[in-house]
């Protein structure tokens, strides 16, 4: 707090870090100090879920302190310099797409400091980075139909000692066959499945695995946390029967990649999803409905499956054929 202090005006007043903040109190200093609870209230009509609100903190807080680094504020800065600092993350070598995601949490604090009359316009408006979309998805982070099959092969079928092979297949197949995220692995919870009206769209065969596993998972009620009865719970000893973390998901599907000789980079459980997106286009060429099924905003990010789809599909330099200018003397050289 100090170190903030040391480098803007700031008054003893403004170091207070509020839930609820009276817009008359909100200056170009308590913004800095209180905009993690202004975030969550402008991002996802309020409910943003805890990734992204971390991944934009996470953000947010980097840029400000290279900011107060720099000796500048962040309201006070201009378009100008923010491009330093665009150009400052390319030259740390990241990722295209992670800088990209790093520029859309700082537009929107811009965006809450705008919509507050802090100031007139976003320096951070019209800067980003230059980024080919369809390359977020490549023909190298899906899995075809045969890999998919050959990942839930090797699982072993469950033999009444190891429930986590039926755990394991079961998330594995809720994120490859409908498209579920790790974090909506993490919180799905008994109550969230409706049997009779089927209110989540489940493979028959998923289902039946997932009747058999709700009735030998090892659950605790005193476990039942905010988002109600887990489905999906841990097996060591000393949280057994508590809602399994993203991280131990990411962990137990690792695993079974590796064994099925699928683990290399940017194969992962974000990966299922892009298998469940790439072999539903496939299967009804209907952008709609992968937008649907994969619950996105815009059908503008489903056109990547499309794009990948259509470009392993019309591989025209498939049509040469080599052996049709080889003369009869040629192939005799060859064979010499």
């Amino acid at each position: 707090m100090r170190f903030l202090a040391n480098l803007i005006k700031i008054d003893d007043n403004d170091f207070l870090v509020k839930d609820y903040l009276r817009q008359e109190e909100i200056n170009e200093n308590t913004l800095l100090l209180n905009y993690k609870t202004l975030l969550k209230r402008y991002l996802s009509q309020g409910e943003p879920s805890e990734d992204t609100l971390r991944s934009y903190c996470s953000a947010i807080d980097s840029y400000i302190k290279w900011c107060l680094t720099n000796k500048v504020h962040p309201l006070k800065i201009t378009e100008y310099q923010f491009m330093y600092y665009r150009d400052f993350l390319i030259k740390m070598n990241m990722k295209k797409g992670s800088i990209k995601v790093k520029l859309n949490a700082i537009k929107q604090f811009y965006n809450i400091a705008v919509k507050l009359k802090l100031i007139e316009n976003s320096p951070a408006k019209d800067v980003g980075v230059k980024i080919h979309e369809a390359s977020e998805i490549s023909p190298m982070k899906f899995l075809t139909l045969e890999q998919l099959r050959d990942l839930l092969n090797i699982i072993p079928d469950y033999d009444e000692k190891h429930i986590e092979y039926l755990r394991d297949k079961i998330i594995i197949m809720l994120m490859a066959l409908e498209g579920l995220r790790t974090v909506e692995v993490h919180r799905m919870s008994v109550n969230d499945i409706n049997w009779e009206m089927k209110t989540i769209y489940i493979h028959g065969k998923v289902l039946i695995l997932l009747q058999e596993y709700l009735k030998i998972r090892p659950f605790d009620f005193t476990f039942i946390d905010e988002f109600g009865e887990p489905v999906f719970t841990t097996l060591t000893n000393q949280v057994k029967g508590k809602r399994m973390d993203r991280r131990g998901i990411r962990y137990n599907v690792d695993k079974w990649l590796t064994k099925a000789g699928l683990k290399k980079e940017g194969i992962s459980c974000h990966m299922l999803r892009h298998t469940c997106g790439t072999l539903l286009y496939k299967d009804t060429k209907d952008l709609q409905i992968v937008k649907q099924v994969l619950r996105h905003s815009n059908v503008n990010i489903t056109s990547k499956y499309a794009h990948i789809y259509n470009k392993m599909d019309k591989r025209y330099t498939t049509g040469i054929n080599l052996n049709e200018n080889i003369t009869t003397e040629d192939k005799k050289k060859a064979h010499k």
